[in-house]
């Protein structure tokens, strides 16, 4: 299956440059005392200022910490906790900023120690470990990805490498992505079932949500991916 570059490829690329710059300055905010509704809300102002017409469902970030590392809530279900951060802490922020019906979607993880913003390698080798491997994932996932690669092949790999690293897949849906869709219920899933051919849908996400087995830490990485005359790139 040949792929050439997907239609309104400029404002699903503003939307997903909103996403990025939201989580980047998000962090101003990430301090002891803040809670997953302050950072939920400031997420939601962020992406406002930067042009954003709305966000995909019905809230705007997906923020976790603390015991709620290892959940994986969307839409609805999900409600920001009112609990405090602590001085040692760690968070995941995911984000849909919307652009008319064009979306972007991204995820990061964040590290507290000692009361600062620290990176994963000052926060701890559990923590650096698994942030090197969402990046190794990521690498790997763009490396093998062609267009004709099933979402059920690219699943099969992915987790394969989860696996042997000594973590598990910690998504509701036991997915790695999906494609960009206004609802859940039209996602073309990147999972063990679905083997229809990467390049059938514009624009899909790549978004190991992780934890080695039996750790309370969770850590996840998102971008969005298509392909541009048959090579995969970052949106």
């Amino acid at each position: 299956m040949a792929a050439g570059v997907p239609a309104e490829l400029a404002t699903y690329k503003a939307a997903q440059d909103i996403a990025r710059s939201v989580l980047a300055e998000i962090t101003r905010y990430i301090v002891p005392d803040a809670t997953e509704q302050t950072l939920h809300q400031n997420c939601h102002r962020l992406m406002l200022a930067h042009g954003a017409s709305g966000y995909w469902g019905n809230t705007p970030a997906f923020v976790l910490a603390g015991e709620r590392l290892r959940d994986s809530v969307f839409d609805h279900r999900y409600i920001p906790a009112r609990v405090r951060l602590g001085e040692d802490e760690m968070i995941t922020i995911d984000v849909g900023p919307r652009i008319g019906d064009c979306f972007g979607d991204c995820a990061r993880s964040y590290f507290l120690k000692g009361g600062k913003l620290v990176t994963a390698d000052e926060a701890g080798p559990e923590q650096a470990a698994g942030v090197a491997l969402e990046q190794r994932l990521h690498a790997e996932f763009v490396a093998r990805a062609t267009p004709d690669m099933t979402f059920r092949t690219m699943y099969l790999q992915m987790d394969a490498l989860v696996r042997e690293a000594g973590y598990e897949n910690l998504d509701l849906l036991a997915n790695y992505g999906h494609s960009l869709a206004k609802q859940v219920s039209d996602f073309v899933l990147l999972d063990e079932m679905n083997d229809r051919p990467l390049a059938s849908v514009p624009f899909f996400t790549f978004e190991p949500h992780i934890a080695r087995r039996g750790s309370r830490f969770a850590v996840k990485l998102e971008e969005v991916y298509y392909f541009e005359n048959d090579t995969v790139r970052m949106l």
